[in-house]
C-alpha cells in the first residue's frame, strides 16, 4: 500500500435490524468528502440506484451489494476510479450520472462504509481517483456470502452441502456421463439431446409437477444448465455463474465476472465442467475457470483477437482431451472472419486455432471470388461442436458470410471460385491439433442467409445395407444431410418440403441447384422469387432450437416453424396455409432416419422456443413461444401435459436424477433474435425482462 493509497474499512449491516454499525478507523490522508456531499449522494442513490442495489446497499440479483463481502470482492484491490466508473455509468439503459452526482454518490458510499466526513470535497476526477487502491477485506456476512463446503470454512462446520460430496469430472466421464448427470450441452458430445432416464413416463406424467423455481438475472439467455452430483451450474446474462442445489433450488454460491469493455453479450449456451472447475466463456473474450466447490476464480485466459473488437462468445465450451474447444461469433466489423480455438486447461494457454474463413495463401483460399482477407467476413460459430472419440474429430458448422454484395459480383479472377469456404460447411478437425481432416459444404456461396450453423449429431445409420458412422445436421431450409464421420463422404439428404429455394439435390454429391428466381444477381436487393415469397424466411424453417434423436427408435424430432416472407411487402405467410392448419405456425416433425420418411407431423399456433429433449420412456419435452412447456408422446406427437411459464423458454431443457428422483429443468428469458422475430410474426407478447429457471418432477 503506497502513501497515496486509502483504506476503506467495511463493517456489515446488522442482519436482524438492517442497521449499519460504524465503529471503524479510517485514514483520510489522501481522500475526503463533505457531509453535504454525502447527503446529496443519498438522495441521488435512493432516486437512481436503490431500486436495484437496495436501500441498505444489500444488492439484489444482478446488482451487487455495496457493502460487505461482495463489495469487497468486487472492488477490493482495485483503484478507486474503477468504482467511480461503475457508479458513473448507472443506472443501466438510462442517462448516466453527472460528474457531480458521481462524486456525491461516492461520498455517500464512503459514509455508509464508515468513512468520516471532513471539510474538503471529494473529487470525481478519474485521474485523481486512479492513484488510490481499495484493499480487499476479509469479512463474513452470512446474508451475502454463499454457503461454502464445510472444509472451506473456519470455525464450526456449516450444515452439510452437496458441494461437500462434489467429485471431479474426468475426460472419461464427459465421454460416458453418469446416467443421472447432465455434463455436456446436449448431454453427450454426440449432441443427440436424449437421456436414458425413464422414471418420468407416460404412465405418471399426469403427476408431473413443479419442484422449484429460481429467478435469474434478466436478459436474453439461451443457457443450458449442467448438473453433477446433485449440483446445478448455470450461466446468466451479465456473466453470472451460480451453483444451485438441484433438488431444492437453494443457492450454494454465485460468481459474477467483471466485464472489461462494452455491455455483456447475450444468448450464451452455457458452461462446461472439467475436473473440479467450471469453464466459462465471458463477454470480454476470456476463458475463465471457477472452482466448482467454492465459486472462487481459479484462472483466466484472454483470447487473442489481434485488435478485432466485435467477436463474441455464444456457444458453450466443449471439453475434449483436457482442452476447452469453442468457436466465436463476429458480425460485419470482423474482417477476415471468425475462428475455432482450443485452450489447454492444464497450462491455460492456447493449444491451436482454426480460422473458419479460408486464408488466401492456404487451402481453399481461392474460394472467395478474389477477395482479399480484409474483405472476407462471416464464418461465425453459433453452436457448440460435437466430438467422436472413435475418430478423435470435433465437428463444427460455420455460418454464412455477412457481405453478400461482393460475393455475387463476377470478378473473373483466374483460378478462383465464389464458394466461400468454410461457410455453411461441416468441418472435421483433429481434436489434438486443430488440423482440418475433411469438410463438406452444404450450400456454396449462400447469399440468402440459410445457415447450416446448428448442431452436428453423431450416430450409427444403415446406408445402402451397410451401417455407417454418420454426422447428421440440417440448415434453415429444413434439409437434413448425413456425412460419413470418418471421411466426410456424402451419404444422403432429406428435404422436409419447407423451402422454395432449391430445385434439385444431386443424390450422389449433395450439390444443390437453386431455382433461377432464387439467385441474387448484382444490383438486386431481393431475389426474384420475393415477388411471390421466399420460403423459409430469414429465421428459417428450423433455427437454434435443437433437434433430438432417440437412438433406440431411429427417430429425429425436429422443432420447426412454417414462415415465408414477401421481401417486397414484409408480409409473412405459411407455405401450406390450408384451412385446418391456417394460423398454426409451429410444427414438430418426427423423421425416421433409417427409412428417411416423416413418421408424423403436428402443428400448433405457437412456434418452438426451446430445443427438444427425448428420454427412454418415450417422452419428448419442448417449449413454445407462447410460454408453454409441454410433454409430448414420441409415438404420435400428442401433448400429454403442459404448463404456462413466466416467459418463453428459449433455451435447452435437460433432465437429471438425484437420490433416485428424476427432474426436468428449463430456463426462460427475455428472448433471442429468433424468439423476438417469431413473437412479431404471430402477435405473441411476452415479458421484455423476466428470466427464471423452472424445475419439474413427478410427485411421489
Amino acid at each position: 500500500m503506497t502513501s497515496k493509497s486509502f483504506v476503506v474499512a467495511l463493517r456489515n449491516l446488522c442482519v436482524a435490524a438492517g442497521i449499519f454499525v460504524t465503529s471503524i478507523v479510517y485514514s483520510q490522508e489522501n481522500v475526503s468528502y463533505t457531509e453535504s456531499q454525502a447527503a446529496a449522494g443519498q438522495l441521488t442513490y435512493e432516486e437512481r440506484c436503490a431500486t436495484c442495489h437496495g436501500y441498505n446497499l444489500e444488492g439484489f440479483e444482478l446488482a451487487p451489494s455495496l457493502s460487505g463481502n461482495l463489495f469487497s470482492r468486487r472492488f477490493g484491490d482495485r483503484s478507486a476510479d474503477y468504482l467511480a466508473r461503475n457508479v458513473q455509468r448507472m443506472p443501466p439503459n438510462e442517462a448516466g450520472l453527472s460528474q457531480e452526482e458521481t462524486a456525491n454518490v461516492l461520498a455517500y458510499l464512503f459514509r455508509r462504509n464508515g468513512v468520516e466526513a471532513s471539510t474538503e470535497s471529494l473529487s470525481a476526477d478519474l485521474d485523481f481517483l486512479a492513484s488510490y487502491v481499495i484493499p480487499a477485506q476479509e469479512l463474513v456476512d452470512s446474508r451475502f456470502t454463499p454457503r461454502l463446503p464445510s472444509y472451506a470454512t473456519n470455525g464450526p462446520l456449516m450444515p452439510n452441502s452437496r458441494l461437500d460430496d462434489l467429485t471431479p469430472v474426468t475426460n472419461d466421464m464427459l465421454l460416458n456421463p453418469p446416467v443421472g448427470d447432465w455434463l455436456v450441452w446436449r448431454r453427450t458430445h454426440s449432441n443427440l439431446g436424449h437421456s436414458p432416464l425413464s422414471e418420468i413416463s407416460k404412465e405418471n406424467v399426469d403427476d408431473f409437477r413443479l419442484a422449484w423455481t429460481w429467478s435469474l438475472p434478466p436478459g436474453a439467455n439461451m443457457m443450458t444448465p449442467i448438473v453433477h452430483d446433485g449440483v446445478m451450474f448455470t450461466l446468466s446474462s451479465g456473466d453470472v455463474v451460480q451453483a444451485i442445489d438441484a433438488t431444492t433450488g437453494d443457492l450454494l454460491w454465485a460468481y459474477q465476472h467483471e466485464i472489461d469493455g462494452d455491455k455483456p453479450s447475450e444468448s450464451k449456451k452455457g458452461v462446461a465442467i472439467w475436473e473440479d472447475k467450471i469453464i466459462v466463456g465471458t463477454s470480454d473474450l476470456k476463458l475463465i475457470a471457477i472452482e466448482a466447490k467454492t465459486g472462487r476464480l481459479a484462472w483466466e485466459h484472454q483470447i487473442e483477437t489481434h485488435g478485432e473488437t466485435d467477436h463474441r462468445f455464444k456457444s458453450a465450451p466443449m471439453v475434449v482431451n483436457d482442452k476447452a474447444i469453442f468457436g466465436l461469433v463476429g458480425q460485419m466489423a470482423v474482417e477476415g472472419g471468425n475462428f475455432i480455438v482450443a485452450i489447454d486447461l492444464k497450462t491455460h494457454e492456447e493449444a491451436w486455432r482454426f480460422y473458419t474463413i479460408a486464408r488466401p495463401d492456404e487451402a481453399f483460399g481461392n474460394s472467395w471470388n478474389g477477395l482479399s482477407l480484409e474483405e472476407r467476413t462471416g464464418g461465425s460459430v453459433w453452436t457448440p461442436g460435437s466430438y467422436d472419440p472413435e475418430t478423435n474429430l470435433v465437428y463444427f458448422g460455420p455460418a454464412p458470410t455477412y457481405d453478400t454484395v461482393t460475393m455475387r459480383e463476377f470478378r473473373n479472377v483466374p483460378g478462383t471460385t465464389s464458394d466461400a469456404l468454410y461457410t455453411n460447411s461441416t468441418i472435421a478437425l483433429d481434436a489434438d491439433t486443430g488440423e482440418l481432416v475433411w469438410h463438406f459444404q452444404h450450400v456454396r456461396n449462400d447469399l440468402l442467409d440459410l445457415d447450416w450453423a446448428f448442431e452436428r449429431q453423431i450416430m450409427e445409420l444403415p446406408v445402402n445395407g451397410e451401417m455407417r458412422r454418420a454426422v447428421v445436421t440440417g440448415g434453415k431450409a429444413a434439409i437434413f444431410e448425413a456425412m460419413d464421420a470418418v471421411t466426410g463422404e456424402y451419404l444422403f439428404s432429406i428435404d422436409l418440403d419447407m423451402q422454395n429455394v432449391f430445385s434439385e439435390i444431386d443424390p450422389r454429391t449433395g450439390d444443390k441447384t437453386m431455382f433461377p428466381e432464387a439467385v441474387l444477381k448484382p444490383g438486386e436487393d431481393t431475389p426474384g422469387l420475393a415477388k411471390n415469397g421466399v420460403c423459409p424466411d430469414a429465421l428459417g424453417a428450423r433455427n437454434m432450437q435443437t433437434t433430438s434423436y432417440n437412438p433406440h427408435t431411429g427417430i429425429l424430432y425436429v422443432p420447426m416453424q412454417d414462415t415465408c416472407i414477401n421481401n417486397l411487402t414484409g408480409r409473412r405467410w405459411q407455405k401450406y396455409p390450408n384451412i385446418e392448419d391456417e394460423g398454426k405456425w409451429g410444427l414438430v416433425k418426427a423423421v425416421n432416419l433409417e427409412t428417411r420418411e416423416v413418421e408424423w407431423t403436428t402443428r400448433q399456433f405457437a412456434p418452438p422456443a426451446s430445443g427438444h429433449l427425448t428420454t427412454d420412456s418415450g417422452l419428448l419435452f419442448r417449449g413454445t413461444i407462447d410460454r408453454m412447456f409441454q410433454v409430448v408422446d414420441q409415438e404420435n406427437g400428442e401433448v400429454l401435459w403442459q404448463q404456462r411459464l413466466d416467459n418463453a423458454p428459449t433455451s435447452y431443457p435437460i433432465t437429471y436424477r438425484v437420490d433416485g428422483q428424476q427432474y426436468v429443468a428449463v430456463a426462460t428469458n427475455s428472448g433471442s433474435y429468433f424468439a423476438n422475430g417469431m413473437e412479431r410474426t404471430t402477435g405473441i407478447t411476452n415479458s421484455p425482462t423476466g428470466a427464471s429457471l423452472w424445475v419439474f418432477t413427478v410427485s411421489r
